[in-house]
């Protein structure tokens, strides 16, 4: 393909699918005048460099609310890039009709995608191009990247740190959280005050059953549960005097994770939907730069889970208590946001939501939020719901 021309829309990807999917020499992208911001071409550029292609982006700009300034553009377009072929997959409505109208006219090919149901539809003169249609594999930097955002990192630590003994471990601790989940943090506390006795390095530890924390509160050795985690292998040479307790922590990662009350959520949510193997991309603790600049006061957000499948993401706000509104809300302005409209948003919760919060229910009901609670957790097919809410209609 020599030219490609886009009509560019709100919507991220669909300004920069079928350049992934055909890489074409040039893409030129017709866009509103009033929306003259770089944002939009730094979004395209660095999108097209990660991708490594080749491909070199043109813009217009057009008052798209003015049919024969729209006219103009697209003879412009045509002289400028004579073998183009126009992509109808985005656009706002009156560019949409006027370019239709225009390829007719002048004979020019033109297609459509239809993303939800992964076609290609040749409208004019495309047939040939639907045999190399394929729906490209798309990753977290790419949906981001897409709506002009970057990737800063993690916030825990770098997916790499965990293996498959690291998982095996997680779901070995989530089996003793969900079978005492109102306990779980009084432990994390408990290990919080442990580990302040030693040098980051050490793994173990000889401690009060009850420590100070702070003026008001103090951390109180849970047995019952240390002993579970002993018996799952979550810790070792477990044992107690009268008003003492010696353990030692299998590894420093597992050490690093005892002592985040809500980090098991998101580590069980992470790895039930990569074993799946049903998605593209998955992430944990992922660090969005809103602008993509990594500005020393720039906007960022994390975003507990996230996970892509074709061009829909799904966001994902874990919450180990009772969520609040705002927890809602906060998800859903980043789904929003750097998702767009096929892009999914789910709260995950180990409170029992459905049956305590029915108002909180019904909100994230009205709002497109997929709620999954602690009933839901129990059916043990965590990976499953998320492949469905992946697939389910926009």
């Amino acid at each position: 393909m020599k030219t490609l021309v886009e009509l560019y829309d709100k919507e991220p990807m669909e300004n920069v699918l079928s350049s992934c999917i055909f890489e074409p020499e040039t893409v030129v992208y017709l866009c509103d005048v009033n929306d003259n911001s770089m944002r939009k071409e730094r979004a395209v550029y660095r999108l097209l460099q990660r991708r490594k292609m080749r491909t070199m982006p043109r813009f217009y700009y057009v008052d798209t609310s003015n049919p024969q300034s729209i006219q103009r553009a697209l003879e412009a377009i045509v002289r400028d890039w004579p073998q183009c072929i126009f992509d109808f997959t985005g656009g706002k409505d009156l560019v949409l009709l006027c370019a239709g109208a225009f390829c007719e006219r002048h004979h020019i090919p033109c297609f459509y995608v239809d993303i939800f149901r992964r076609r290609f539809i040749s409208i004019q003169g495309c047939t040939e191009l639907a045999k190399k249609f394929a729906m490209p594999q798309l990753h977290a930097e790419d949906i981001l990247g897409a709506a002009g955002a970057g990737i800063l990192g993690y916030g825990h630590f770098p997916l790499s740190w965990m293996d498959e003994e690291f998982e095996k471990d997680v779901f070995k601790v989530w089996d003793c959280i969900m079978q005492s989940p109102f306990r779980w943090g009084s432990v994390a506390g408990y290990f919080q005050a442990a580990f302040r006795n030693g040098p980051e390095e050490c793994l173990e530890y000889s401690c009060a059953k009850q420590m100070q924390v702070s003026g008001q509160t103090t951390a109180t050795a849970d047995w019952d549960i240390l002993c579970k985690l002993e018996k799952q292998g979550i810790l070792e040479n477990l044992s107690q005097t009268k008003n003492g307790i010696s353990f030692r922590v299998k590894n420093s990662l597992l050490k690093k994770c005892l002592s985040n009350h809500g980090i098991w959520l998101e580590l069980y949510g992470y790895f039930c939907a990569k074993e799946t193997g049903f998605f593209d991309d998955v992430r944990t603790s992922l660090l969005i730069d809103w602008d993509g600049e990594n500005k020393q006061n720039g906007t960022r957000n994390e975003v507990d889970i996230f996970l892509v499948k074709g061009v829909t993401s799904v966001f994902i706000s874990c919450k180990m208590g009772p969520p609040s509104a705002l927890a809602l809300s906060e998800i859903q302005v980043l789904s929003a946001k750097f998702g767009g409209e096929r892009a999914k948003t789910v709260l995950l919760t180990a409170s029992a939501v459905k049956a305590e919060n029915r108002i909180l229910t019904e909100r994230a009901k009205d709002m497109g939020i997929f709620l999954i609670d602690r009933g839901d957790l129990g059916q043990k097919d965590l990976g499953q719901r998320l492949i469905k809410i992946a697939q389910s209609y926009p």
